[in-house]
């Protein structure tokens, strides 16, 4: 069931697409964190944003 809500559909989207992600363990963290809490790496990346009609 699709989200009719402007705000409701800020708050997923926030929810589910602003994090980073590790390079090493593939763990979802904080969009501030500067290391894993799982692994300890520091190398993160920005999780993928792109929103669009699946394939």
């Amino acid at each position: 069931m699709p989200i009719t809500d402007p705000e409701k559909k800020r708050i997923a989207q926030a929810a589910r697409l602003v994090m980073k992600i590790c390079f090493n363990c593939g763990c979802r963290n904080d969009i501030n964190a500067t290391r894993c809490r799982k692994c300890r790496n520091p190398y993160l990346r920005l999780k993928n944003r792109n929103l669009g009609v699946k394939k």
